[in-house]
């Protein structure tokens, strides 16, 4: 009883946010630009593409959840005030991802379907991730399908990874949190780019994370162009979803309140 009442609460705010996220995108990446161009003069240059420009609704699916998943300790605060334990918070946050994800993408295909005969780029799929597999089944319907399926992993695998950063940030104080948000990648991009002109040696070792990457995303080897093995990808993200999901469960369950 006490999930179905997080769920809903978590459904509804999560909601709302969502539909702020979107029209505050859609303000700045639409409206701003629209207005600027008017007082410059050059309102005919203007196209349909420019008021309704493809995967606008999936940037903002995915900008949406980032912050969502990653902003753990406020909610997670309110649920334990409210007499909500940190298992029914987790679990409950975790379903609203996932139905947001899954109703997000379907919505966002949907626009891209509609907007599509004005793009100025033809295009073969209604999202990015189907030209990559679009070939790769004899059966239509499965070519559609699947990169559908993979688009709805991947919008979760994204969240569920700053589900887990968020988890254990959420340990730490806001001052602590802002430190590592901010010197974490920095010095690993340092670090990084110590190791990479260290010598050749360091380049070449760094050659199998790319081949591991082009295996996840589905390279066979002999893959064309539209023709990518999607099982690979679809068992990598789920595999790894799991694990992030796991991650941010166990950090979840170390949340205390006050910190």
């Amino acid at each position: 009883m006490k999930l179905k009442k997080a769920f809903q609460y978590q459904l509804v705010s999560g909601s709302k946010l969502l539909g702020w996220t979107v029209l505050w995108i859609i303000a700045a990446i639409i409206i701003v630009p629209i207005i600027t161009t008017a007082l410059v003069g050059r309102v005919n240059s203007l196209s349909v593409n420019d008021f309704l420009p493809a995967g606008l609704l999936e940037f903002s699916l995915n900008v949406f959840l980032i912050f969502y998943s990653a902003v753990t300790y406020d909610g997670f605060q309110n649920m334990i005030q409210n007499g909500i334990g940190r298992k029914t918070y987790f679990y409950s946050k975790t379903l609203v991802i996932g139905l947001l994800a899954l109703v997000g993408s379907l919505v966002s295909v949907g626009y891209n379907l509609l907007v599509s005969p004005f793009s100025p780029v033809e295009r073969e799929g209604a999202f990015s991730l189907e030209t990559m597999y679009y070939h790769f089944f004899s059966n239509s319907f499965m070519n559609h399908f699947m990169p559908f399926v993979l688009l709805v992993l991947l919008t979760i695998c994204i969240a569920a990874t700053f589900m887990f950063i968020g988890s254990i940030l959420g340990l730490f104080e806001r001052r602590t949190q802002i430190a590592l948000i901010m010197g974490v990648p920095i010095v690993s991009l340092i670090a990084f780019m110590v190791l990479a002109s260290a010598n050749e040696g360091v380049s070449l070792k760094l050659t199998w994370i790319v081949q591991a990457l082009m295996w996840i995303a589905g390279e066979t080897g002999n893959a064309t162009a539209g023709a990518l093995n999607p099982f690979q990808p679809l068992i990598s993200g789920i595999v790894y979803s799991i694990i992030m999901f796991a991650g941010a469960y166990f950090f979840n369950l170390k949340l205390k309140t006050p910190r």
